[in-house]
């Protein structure tokens, strides 16, 4: 059987993983992918570190937006490479377990100095429809 959960319970759920939770923005060179693979998070090195972002306001028609600036740290010391995703743990701890993930609309080269930062409203996190 294919199909989907009904909008009210995927705001539903958005909601309680994103609203109720402190959720640790990290960012990726490479897919972390459904596994939620880890090992491509930017080098725990040269400033880098997991920022926290607020979703405060309930999810609406499958989607919630960020309702904070996610402003990581400018990186010091070197560069971070080519950040390609973004993704979010409930840990600040680098590597920790992911459970939300996606790609970024341009993949930003991330040098000494550079700091990267995603305005409020500027993350939005789906769960998509069904078809039928």
């Amino acid at each position: 059987m294919a199909g989907s959960f009904c909008t009210v319970e995927a705001n539903a759920i958005l909601t309680a993983k994103f609203k109720t939770a402190t959720n640790y923005g990290a960012l990726f060179t490479v897919s972390p992918a459904d596994a939620g693979t880890v090992t491509n998070e930017v080098a725990n090195a040269a400033a880098y570190a997991r920022t926290v972002t607020a979703f405060v306001s309930d999810a609406t028609a499958r989607a919630i937006a960020n309702t904070s600036d996610l402003t990581f740290p400018a990186a010091s010391g070197g560069d971070w490479g080519t950040v390609t995703h973004l993704a979010f743990a409930l840990s600040a701890t680098w590597q920790a377990a992911l459970f939300a993930w996606g790609p970024l609309t341009t993949s930003k080269l991330i040098e000494d100095g550079d700091q990267i930062k995603f305005v409020t409203g500027n993350i939005t996190i789906t769960f998509a429809a069904g078809t039928e």
